[in-house]
């Protein structure tokens, strides 16, 4: 992937925009406190080993075997004051109203917070058919909680595919189509980064993204980007979230349930 930082951290919000509109992601190194995030994670990692002791360690170490996390399902643990620090934390506030350029944004009350263990990964989807029914200007913002490497299942994005002629038959098409909005297998494309060149059918238009992420960066999407992480082929779980967010005046897609003015703290 290409950092953005130096352009987050001189102001210069036009070249932000634009490079988010032509690439269909930005990012953002160092936006958030490191210490914050891996506040979070260990928070977060010490209550699923209680409750899910036959899977996982306090300290995040998964035990043999160790799948389906269903941290999805924990809404209690992402209301968790240490963990809502993050997911609303006034840097990305702020990020995302100098993005949408909007003085009052809006973030989803449900958190896509997910536990990935090892060779769980989500598979190649874009945003748009699980919360493309409001507003197009939505943005998503996934954030890793503590260090993600690319072997612990890393952020990939397909660079152009938003808005490359080669993709437009599969955007007309799949883009529009809808499905649930939890971001399982039933909207995917494939679950394979192979797939999506046989799926276009030109294997010189796809240009996949990656890098390793640490605790406190942030990679922004855009809703029709085509994405997936890759396989945690690692015995530490990955723990982040995708967060929504939209200007507050912009429609809303029923599917994502309440939407709500962040709690902005500084993390």
């Amino acid at each position: 992937m290409t950092d953005s930082s130096l352009l987050y951290q001189s102001g210069r919000w036009h070249h932000l925009r634009t490079k988010l509109s032509d690439d269909g992601y930005l990012l953002i190194r160092g936006l958030l406190p490191a210490e914050s995030c891996l506040q979070a994670y260990a928070y977060l990692c010490r209550a699923l080993s209680k409750s899910r002791s036959q899977l996982l360690h306090k300290d995040g170490r998964l035990k043999p075997g160790a799948a389906g996390m269903g941290l999805l399902s924990r809404q209690d643990l992402a209301a968790h004051p240490l963990v809502q620090q993050v997911l609303e934390a006034a840097q990305l506030e702020s990020l995302m109203k100098q993005l949408l350029q909007e003085e009052d944004v809006v973030t989803t009350k449900y958190k896509w917070l997910r536990a990935v263990a090892r060779q769980e990964f989500t598979g190649v989807h874009a945003d748009s058919v699980y919360l493309g029914k409001g507003s197009q200007r939505m943005l998503t913002a996934w954030l890793p909680l503590g260090d993600v490497p690319r072997q612990q299942g890393a952020m990939m994005v397909c660079r152009g595919s938003h808005r490359k002629r080669a993709f437009s038959r599969l955007q007309q098409g799949y883009g529009s189509s809808s499905v649930g909005q939890d971001g399982t297998c039933s909207g995917w494309l494939g679950s394979h980064p192979d797939d999506l060149a046989d799926l276009v059918g030109n294997r010189y238009a796809i240009d996949w993204r990656t890098a390793d992420l640490g605790a406190g960066d942030v990679v922004v999407l855009s809703l029709g980007i085509i994405h997936m992480t890759a396989p945690n082929e690692t015995d530490q779980v990955r723990i982040s979230c995708d967060t929504r967010w939209l200007p507050a005046g912009d429609a809303r897609d029923p599917r994502a349930g309440a939407w709500q003015a962040a709690h902005a703290v500084a993390a």
